[in-house]
C-alpha cells in the first residue's frame, strides 16, 4: 500500500500563502530512508510487532506556479458563439455544453473555461491570425487579473517554422510587485491547411 502525502513548499513570493489557488503539485525529493513500524492486527496485544525494511518516503509538494491554470485556460476548447464563423467543414461549436444552459445570474462570479484558439488551427495562414490569437489568449487568461493573481499579462503570437505554418504563442504573466514574468513559455502548434 502507498500513501501520498502533501507537503507545503515555501512560497517564492514574499508574504504569499502557499495554499492560495491556483497551485500546482510536483513530486518532491524522497526523504531519508527510515524503518516503518508494522502491526499484526491478529495478535492479541495489537501492538507493533517490529519494523519493516527501510523505505524512502515520496510526497507531492505544493508550488505557487501557474502552469496548470495557464494550460487549462489556453488549451481547453471554449464554446464558440452562435454567430461565430467556424472553420471549414466544422459544425461542432465545442466547449462545455453546460455553458449553453447557464443563465446570466448563474454565471456571475464564474470564469469561463477555455477559449476559441481551436478555431485557428485549421485554415489559411494569413497575417491577421496572430492578432486574433493574441486577443483570444489574453481573454482566456484575464481571470488571473480579475482575481488579483496577476498584475499584467502579455501575449505575442507569430508565424514560424520552415513553411511558416507554425503558430507560436508566448504568454508572459507578471505577478504584483515583480518586474520579471513568473510565467514565460513559448508554445507552438501546426496549422492544418484547409482543404476546399
Amino acid at each position: 500500500m502507498f500513501d501520498v502525502a502533501t507537503r507545503p513548499q515555501p512560497s517564492t513570493v514574499r508574504g504569499a500563502s502557499v495554499l492560495r489557488v491556483p497551485f500546482d503539485w510536483r513530486l518532491a525529493f524522497p526523504s531519508a530512508a527510515a524503518p516503518y513500524p508494522w502491526t499484526d492486527f491478529s495478535s492479541p496485544t495489537g501492538e507493533p510487532q517490529g519494523f519493516v525494511d527501510q523505505l524512502a518516503t515520496f510526497a507531492l509538494e505544493l508550488e505557487d506556479t501557474l502552469n496548470t491554470g495557464v494550460i487549462i485556460s489556453l488549451f481547453t476548447d471554449g464554446r464558440a458563439d452562435q454567430d461565430a464563423k467556424l472553420p471549414l467543414n466544422e459544425t461542432d461549436r465545442r466547449g462545455w455544453v453546460g455553458d449553453e444552459f447557464m443563465s446570466e445570474d448563474a454565471t456571475e462570479g464564474l470564469d469561463p473555461w477555455g477559449n476559441t484558439l481551436w478555431m485557428y488551427y485549421t485554415g489559411k495562414v494569413t497575417e491577421d491570425i496572430p492578432g486574433l490569437v493574441e486577443f483570444t489568449c489574453k481573454e482566456s487568461l484575464a481571470w488571473l487579473l480579475r482575481r488579483g493573481i496577476a498584475s499584467r499579462i502579455e501575449v505575442t503570437a507569430s508565424w514560424g517554422g520552415e513553411g511558416l505554418d507554425r503558430l507560436l504563442i508566448r504568454p508572459q504573466i507578471y505577478k504584483p510587485d515583480q518586474l520579471t514574468p513568473v510565467y514565460d513559455v513559448l508554445w507552438g502548434t501546426s496549422i492544418r491547411r484547409a482543404v476546399a
